[in-house]
């Protein structure tokens, strides 16, 4: 418990989160990273009298995630549109995860405004309803007025969040080094390397100043759009944890009933949704990467406006073009395109058994070649991509991951609103014309110069990186990176032998001991021995049955 202490502050927290994995069923866990004995006696056996043992192991992992709180709800929801960290039955089930949550009281919404603005609520708002829109984990959204008579959205920061989320991702990080370490199914998912994500991610959420400056960004793409809004920011009345926002009044994306009684164009309506995000990704290079019903609404002119850019995805000219190489060899069943496609994104793996994953490609794309392009479900196929990268461990582009996601969400919105729909019809003819640009002389040329420009800088750099290789080599500084479990394997049982045979050698310098000073009749006895004799003794016989116990639990385990 002490190195405990040392690495997690919060300990009630910890045994908090302890208790509810132990309550949820992930005691094999526990027991293979050595806590489940901090839970209490009494604790785990009424855990393991109400517990439902028939529950699938993600639908667990989503109940406890739920039990836990906000910081692990939104690591749930982060991990839902991360097919490639995750398995495909984990992310699906981790998609029901609800981020719904009591609001806090108006007292503390105006406090932050006031000390965040320097001025009264009621300087700065015509009109403030107490009562919030929508609230979640890390805010809650009022509707206000401003003094000119403007609608605005104010986003506010729950109190203390940062705190809350830091102290839960400490703890988090302390689970995630055990299991990577001394857990071999979830040490290859590397979750250490998940949890960096995860805090990179709730920083930069954490910061509306960042949501604001994507929010503008996403504005300046869209200005003189017909089809798209981008509700404005109001610079002057956003920080770190307050965003103003123009108020959009609009139905959710999957509100049907209502979009019915309106009497809306369906058609238009995923038209547009998929015209926008297709340019967002191909035209603009930055796209909303969280595209849930919730932030997709429906205006009067079947135009969709789209809220909330906390979570927001990169494509880089060369990420563009193999996206739609990919997106192309699947339209054309083309296996031999996606998987060189894939493995020209930089996704490849140090040990990747080309003829398996080849065979795993060939799996998906055969049944393709005998359909038409109408019958073809990009997002079933992009789904089964990210599963057999994740399966033989390449290192898939986030941002290509996050537009598979939402290429998926928005097909499963449009089968909602027409169960014929099929996303391959809708993005053929974008792809199309992105296709015969590359024709184009005027891009050939652009390209021609790029690839240029990319050699001379290699041609030009390449002498000093040389010589600062050659010059590491000769110093014997070069480090060479090495990973095989079974070396892994082997280490760790040199170590555990290497403890054992340290605590022999100490169990038989303590009877060493004992023997020689029970023949020295000085001082108190107990039982007739000497004292120093009894007590050597003693202590030699527990370290001898911890030892022991040791040894046959280790039998146990691999037995």
């Amino acid at each position: 418990m002490f190195k405990i202490v040392k690495e997690v502050r919060d300990i009630r927290r910890f045994n908090q989160i302890l208790l509810v994995l132990f309550e949820e069923g992930f005691e094999f866990l526990l027991s293979k990273i050595n806590l489940n004995r901090y839970i209490p006696l009494t604790k785990r056996l009424r855990a393991k009298l109400k517990r439902d043992d028939n529950l699938k192991t993600e639908v667990r992992l989503r109940r406890t995630l739920e039990r836990l709180g906000p910081t692990f709800i939104k690591f749930g929801q982060v991990l839902s549109v991360r097919p490639d960290l995750v398995p495909k039955e984990y992310s699906k089930e981790l998609e029901k995860l609800q981020d719904k949550v009591p609001p806090f009281p108006f007292s503390d919404v105006k406090s932050i405004i006031e000390r965040d603005f320097g001025k009264k609520i009621e300087h700065i708002f015509l009109h403030f309803e107490k009562n919030p829109i929508a609230s979640a984990s890390i805010s809650q959204v009022h509707k206000a007025v401003l003094k000119n008579g403007n609608k605005v959205a104010v986003k506010v920061q729950r109190p203390d969040v940062k705190r809350i989320m830091e102290t839960d991702i400490e703890i988090m990080y302390y689970f995630a080094t055990l299991l990577e370490t001394h857990v071999e199914k979830i040490g290859r998912f590397k979750p250490v390397k998940i949890l960096d994500e995860f805090k990179e991610w709730t920083e930069k959420e954490l910061d509306f100043r960042l949501e604001a400056r994507n929010a503008n960004r996403f504005a300046q793409n869209f200005k003189g759009s017909q089809t798209v809004h981008i509700p404005r920011v109001y610079d002057e009345l956003t920080s770190e944890r307050v965003l103003t926002l123009e108020f959009i009044d609009g139905i959710q994306l999957h509100d049907i009933n209502t979009v019915k009684k309106r009497k809306l164009n369906f058609d238009e309506i995923i038209k547009n949704s998929f015209n926008a995000v297709m340019t967002q990704v191909f035209v603009h290079g930055i796209f909303h990467a969280d595209p849930h019903p919730g932030n997709i609404l429906i205006l009067k002119n079947n135009a969709i406006a789209f809220v909330d850019f906390g979570i927001v995805g990169y494509f880089s000219e060369h990420l563009k073009n193999k996206c739609i190489d990919l997106l192309y060899g699947i339209i054309e069943q083309d296996e031999e395109s996606i998987m060189e496609t894939l493995i020209g994104m930089g996704m490849e793996s140090y040990n990747l058994d080309y003829e398996q994953f080849k065979s795993d490609i060939g799996f998906i794309v055969q049944p393709l070649q005998s359909s038409s392009i109408k019958d073809i479900k990009i997002s079933i196929v992009l789904e089964e991509i990210l599963d057999i990268a994740l399966r033989h461990k390449l290192k898939v582009p986030a941002s290509f991951v996050l537009f598979g996601k939402t290429v998926i969400t928005l097909e499963g919105i449009a089968i909602e609103y027409d169960p014929k729909f099929k996303i391959s019809e809708a993005t053929k003819p974008f792809i199309d014309k992105i296709m015969a640009r590359r024709t184009n002389p005027l891009y050939v040329w652009k390209n021609l110069l790029y690839n240029i420009n990319r050699y001379k800088k290699f041609a030009e750099e390449f002498p000093a990186k040389a010589e600062r290789a050659l010059d590491r080599i000769q110093r014997g500084r070069i480090k060479v990176d090495i990973e095989d479990t079974d070396i892994k394997k082997l280490s760790l049982e040199i170590d555990r032998s290497s403890n054992r045979v340290a605590y022999g050698l100490l169990i038989a310098a303590l009877l060493i001991t004992s023997a020689l000073l029970i023949q020295v009749d000085i001082g108190p006895s107990i039982l007739g021995i000497p004292f120093l004799s009894f007590f050597s003794g003693f202590f030699a016989s527990l370290l001898a049955f911890i030892l022991f116990v040791s040894i046959v639990r280790e039998s146990l385990r691999h037995w």
